[in-house]
């Protein structure tokens, strides 16, 4: 079933130039943001060599050393997953503009067989940035560090495997919101101003209860920041001393809780 429901959603975007170009735009936009942090840190040294501080770089010389690289470049691609967030919105506002989730219900699929198809469009799309994310750090490893042992290169490689968990459960509630209201524009509006506003607002009035768990903040705090020179410059103060065993749990929770609900909905829906 799995094999045929891949099929299917392949017919729907295998001509979908919109999806192509989104998902195009997330991955060149999640490189050139690995590559653009590094080039202003080398900007900030470069300038810092004027100053007082002499020869001295206030941030390190690159942060894609081994075996650092795997939680920093997870940490820097958190922030680009929202890319990622609007194409999973294309995937299931598009099933409500062209009518294709009745079509496929007329040509013998369940209503459970829809939301599975959209569970694995999420997991497609984390796994395939996850794996860009993968090679990325295996090349820039290789690359930047100068003595390389071999215990160094997957030291730290779990931030990849919570990055990619981040990532589903993102998508995740990305696609409840587009079963919700079944349009594009106010689908990505609502995910914007709950991203960022109102999630925000509370974590942080509540950061000493339940802040930490809302949904969004509970799958960053799988990836927080490295505590390293370059992040603190930026005024990040919380960071990473492990991924918390408590919000790895509750993240696989609320992705079964998103997947749920929008099997719910569409249940109760007519289509």
């Amino acid at each position: 079933m799995i094999f045929t429901l891949l099929k299917i959603e392949w017919r729907k975007v295998a001509k979908n130039r919109i999806f192509w170009i989104m998902l195009f735009l997330s991955f060149a936009a999640l490189i050139a943001a690995l590559l653009g942090l590094q080039e202003i840190i080398d900007q900030t040294n470069s300038n810092l060599k004027d100053t007082q501080f002499g020869d001295l770089p206030l941030l390190p010389t690159n942060i894609f050393i081994f075996p650092h690289v795997w939680h920093n470049i997870a940490f820097i691609a958190r922030f680009m997953k929202l890319f990622l967030g609007v194409v999973m919105i294309i995937l299931v506002t598009n099933e409500y503009t062209y009518n294709t989730l009745r079509q496929n219900l007329i040509t013998g699929l369940s209503k459970r067989n829809l939301i599975s198809a959209k569970a694995i469009d999420a997991i497609i799309l984390a796994a395939t940035s996850t794996i860009i994310l993968f090679v990325f750090g295996i090349i820039m490893g290789f690359i930047s560090t100068e003595e390389i042992q071999f215990k160094d290169i997957f030291r730290k490689i779990n931030y990849i495997g919570a990055y990619f968990i981040m990532v589903v459960g993102f998508l995740s509630f990305a696609m409840m919101i587009a079963f919700i209201v079944k349009k594009a524009a106010f689908s990505i509006m609502i995910l914007l101003v709950y991203s960022y506003i109102l999630e925000l607002v509370f974590a942080f009035k509540y950061e000493d209860t339940f802040g930490n768990y809302l949904p969004l903040r509970n799958f960053n705090l799988l990836v927080e920041a490295p505590n390293i020179p370059a992040f603190q410059t930026m005024g990040i103060s919380n960071f990473a001393y492990g991924i918390p065993t408590t919000n790895l749990i509750l993240s696989f929770v609320y992705i079964g809780v998103f997947w749920g609900v929008s099997y719910l909905i569409l249940n109760k829906r007519d289509l």
